[in-house]
């Protein structure tokens, strides 16, 4: 059985955190949040959890500050 992380941990690698956060930064001035979606999980990408993305997931993430891009410099 896999090792579950701690409650309030986060459930993927920081890499995929940073992935997906700059896929939305990328598409979220032109595109819907389901376009968003759709691309994420066409892209191999899922939710921390390992569901497909929705909508709701992207709006949930992009609400998220555990999970804010920071400023690459």
């Amino acid at each position: 059985m896999p090792n579950k992380p701690g409650f309030g941990s986060p459930l993927q690698l920081p890499t995929y955190y940073t992935n997906v956060s700059d896929i939305i930064s990328i598409l979220r001035p032109y595109s819907s949040l389901r376009v968003i979606a759709n691309h994420l999980t066409a892209q191999g990408f899922f939710t921390p959890t390992g569901k497909t993305f929705t909508k709701q997931h992207v709006a949930n993430f992009i609400r998220s500050t555990q999970y804010q891009p920071t400023n690459k410099e």
